[in-house]
C-alpha cells in the first residue's frame, strides 16, 4: 500500500465513442501534441466520473454521446436485490449486471504536470452516429483539437497510445458481450 495526496493524483474521464452500424471509433486529432488520442479530460470537483467523462467527450469533439450500459466485469460489488444471498461475501469479480461502469482505465506519469503526479484516466463506453454533426466552440481556446471517426480496424494504427487501443478493444468486447452487433 502507497500514499498519495489527491494534489498527487489527476483524475480524468473520457469515453470510447463507437457508431456500432458502421464500425468507426470518435478519435481526436490533437494539433499541439501532434498524435491521435481519445476524448477524456479532468473531473470538476463533485462531478461524477460518468458525468466528467461526456462533458469532456461533448467538449472535446461537439458531439453529444450516449453511454452504453454494459455487461462489464468488475470488481463494484453487485447490486443488492430481494434475491440477494447476504449470507456470503460478494465475488471479486462481478458479471451479468448491465451498467455504466467504466470499462478500463490507463494510469501514467502526468506529463503536464508541474509537479509529480500520477495520472488516471477511466473510460466508459458511449455511442453515437458518426454522421451526425458536432457543435462548434465547445473546446476550451487553449485546446486544439480536431474530432475524426476511424474504421475500428484502424485503431492499432492510428491511436499513438497502446493503453488507449487496449481500452478500445475492451470497449468491443464489452459491447459485444452485451449483445450489441458491431458491423465490418
Amino acid at each position: 500500500m502507497c500514499f498519495r495526496p489527491a494534489s498527487a493524483l489527476g483524475m480524468s474521464c473520457g469515453t470510447v465513442t463507437i457508431d456500432p452500424r458502421r464500425a468507426m471509433v470518435l478519435v481526436i486529432w490533437n494539433n499541439r501534441l501532434k498524435l491521435y488520442q481519445l476524448p477524456k479530460g479532468r473531473r470538476n470537483l463533485d462531478e461524477s466520473m460518468l458525468a466528467a467523462a461526456l462533458r469532456e467527450t461533448y467538449e472535446e469533439t461537439g458531439l453529444h454521446v450516449t453511454p452504453l450500459q454494459l455487461d462489464v466485469a468488475t470488481r463494484a460489488t453487485p447490486p443488492k436485490t430481494a434475491l440477494s444471498d447476504t449470507s456470503k461475501k460478494p465475488p471479486n469479480i462481478t458479471e451479468g449486471h448491465p451498467s455504466h461502469e467504466f470499462v478500463g482505465a490507463c494510469i501514467y506519469p502526468d506529463p503536464q504536470s508541474e509537479t509529480e503526479a500520477l495520472k488516471c484516466v477511466y473510460f466508459f463506453a458511449a455511442t453515437a452516429e458518426c454522421t451526425d454533426i458536432p457543435d462548434s466552440g465547445t473546446q476550451e481556446e487553449w485546446e486544439k483539437l480536431d474530432a475524426r471517426w476511424i474504421p475500428l480496424r484502424e485503431v492499432s494504427k492510428t491511436l499513438r497510445f497502446e493503453a488507449e487501443i487496449q481500452v478500445v478493444m475492451k470497449a468491443v468486447q464489452d459491447m459485444k458481450k452485451s449483445g450489441y452487433t458491431i458491423e465490418a
